[in-house]
């Protein structure tokens, strides 16, 4: 199989474990991540899935980054199609569990899916979420990486507030967990992978 195809379907997997993540969220139904908050806001407001929202508002995104000339690869395509379909497909055959310490077992597997997901995706390097792409696009502008992330995370949050999203225990549960489960699997997911060139380069 040509390593690029191999990359695809790695992203695709990867994306699908992120979409489960943030599925076991809105099944635990005790708040979702700041970037759900205000989908789910947005999903209550329009009378739609939560991942229709993800997939709508990542294709608005898309046509950001395309005015705004930011890089668009393969897996910024497939964010935009896999996730919020991997979302819906899961609350499609799932229902909120009765019992709590199922709840509570789904808020904590949440951040360690989507950081899982996010760094095999990630490490396939054909390209980033459209919503990473939009913070890219603040870096550009001139502010810090932390920076651009507070001010997108917090925007999208107050919106999403507003909105009517949910938040709750699982969003102070994510905010608190996905960075250092992004941190410990950042250099084990991946320690090396072959470009299409047949090139391999390591993480360091």
């Amino acid at each position: 199989m040509r390593p690029l195809t191999l990359r695809l379907l790695v992203v695709a997997a990867g994306q699908v474990c992120f979409g489960v993540g943030i599925g076991c969220l809105f099944l635990a139904d005790l708040g979702v991540g700041p970037w759900d908050v205000f989908h789910d806001g947005l999903a209550g407001r329009l009378d739609r899935a939560p991942g229709t929202v993800i997939v709508g508002l990542g294709t608005v995104i898309v046509g950001l980054l395309v005015v705004f000339r930011q890089p668009i690869g393969p897996a910024t395509v497939c964010n935009v199609l896999v996730i919020g379909n991997t979302v819906n497909l899961l609350l499609a055959v799932a229902d909120t569990p009765s019992a709590m310490p199922l709840r509570l077992v789904l808020v904590v597997a949440a951040p360690l899916l989507v950081a899982l997901g996010s760094m095999v995706y990630l490490g396939a390097g054909i390209g980033v979420g459209p919503r990473d792409g939009l913070m890219t696009a603040l870096v550009d502008a001139g502010l810090s990486t932390r920076a651009a992330r507070t001010l997108l995370e917090v925007t999208v949050l107050a919106a999403g507030l507003l909105l009517g999203g949910s938040v709750g225990l699982g969003t102070v549960v994510f905010a608190l967990l996905v960075g250092p489960s992004l941190h410990r699997l950042q250099h084990r997911v991946w320690a090396g992978w072959p470009e299409p060139g047949g090139v391999v380069y390591r993480r360091s």
